[in-house]
């Protein structure tokens, strides 16, 4: 069973220059003990679908359309204000994208820490103290009764990132939102974020949703790989599916522009062309289109999921029987497409996605 659900959201913003379309009928859920990694590039709606998910969007001048998040049976979109404020830290936390905005300047570590602690374990400053020093402790902070005590310009990246992970684990929460949580670390401060939040997991059981721009992240900690772009879900599916045979060009391409180490033939990297779309005036059909190699006038017409069974979903129509004669692939770059005869591809009503 599913302990978060989002299902057709729609998040928009209003600016100077007209109404922006951030989410377009974002749908998938997550369940316990789980680890969802979103990727895509800048501006795709990831860290906003997060936001959302925390109620943390400002409205206005953000306006939520359609849709409903649901944690534990209950849609946190009806939620009142007060509501949610005993929700969010305690049951769903939010690893924040950049630690040294996020911390309060002016305030210690320990302090930020136990505010939380207090507020919804309901202990007292000595209590909170020892529980913050303990979780210091845990995400292996060297001399916490020390720590706790410095404010965050005091602290390296990397130790303001677990004050962050201590922060949001200190409730023992069911959900972790983590956004770019090893953003401007080196790799070795990296891998032991990574290790400590997979620890986390497994001794709590937290469900985790993981958003990244590193592929090779999401290859090490997630099961499940949702790919977005301009505010679209456009690929689904199980990590060994996204990585060893993606459906979407827009997945491809993002896996063609990595750098291998093993790869002789090519000593430059392949980039995607163009540039992503404009959100105030997003194309007709599909986002990627106007990038896209493999581009059909089909194209410019809304485009639905196609399914390729076992979870894995792709919105393209390179897999829509009708295109089997407008598709102008090559024999060296062209994706597998299976044969659509037996009819397993088909295109479902929008579903949300199971993780």
């Amino acid at each position: 069973m599913s302990l978060l659900e989002v299902k057709n959201l729609a998040v928009g913003f209003k600016t100077d220059d007209g109404f922006v379309s951030a989410i377009n009928g974002l749908s998938y859920s997550v369940e316990r003990g789980s680890t969802l990694g979103i990727v895509g590039e800048s501006g795709s709606g990831k860290s906003v679908s997060a936001l959302t998910i925390m109620r943390l969007v400002p409205i206005p001048p953000g306006r939520i359309d359609g849709g409903s998040i649901v944690f534990r049976d209950q849609n946190l979109l009806t939620k009142s204000e007060a509501e949610m404020r005993r929700i969010r830290g305690k049951d769903i936390a939010m690893i924040f994208q950049d630690p040294m905005t996020s911390l309060n300047p002016v305030l210690t570590v320990g302090a930020q820490i136990s505010e939380a602690v207090r507020l919804h374990l309901h202990l007292n400053k000595r209590d909170a103290l020892a529980k913050t020093i303990d979780m210091l402790r845990l995400v292996r902070i060297p001399l916490p009764e020390k720590r706790v005590r410095e404010y965050p310009h005091q602290l390296s990246g990397g130790m303001r990132q677990r004050v962050m992970i201590a922060m949001a684990l200190s409730c023992d929460p069911d959900v972790l939102i983590a956004d770019e949580p090893t953003t401007a670390l080196d790799v070795t401060i990296q891998a032991q974020i990574l290790d400590l939040m997979n620890e986390m997991q497994e001794r709590l059981g937290s469900a985790i949703v993981l958003i990244t721009h590193d592929l090779g992240v999401v290859a090490e900690t997630c099961r499940n790989v949702l790919v977005m772009y301009a505010g679209n879900l456009i690929e689904y599916g199980t990590t060994d599916q996204i990585f060893s045979a993606p459906k979407h060009p827009y997945t491809m391409g993002l896996l063609e522009s990595l750098p291998r180490l093993d790869d002789r033939e090519h000593s430059r990297l392949v980039p995607i062309e163009g540039q992503p779309p404009n959100l105030l005036r997003l194309p007709a059909g599909c986002s990627f289109a106007p990038r896209c190699k493999y581009r059909m006038p089909i194209c410019d017409t809304p485009t639905p999921l196609y399914d390729f069974s076992n979870g894995h979903v792709a919105r393209c129509f390179l897999y829509d029987e009708r295109t089997a004669g407008e598709r102008r692939l090559t024999t060296e770059s062209a994706p597998q497409i299976p044969g659509t005869a037996t009819g397993a591809l088909t295109a479902p009503s929008e579903p949300a996605v199971a993780v």
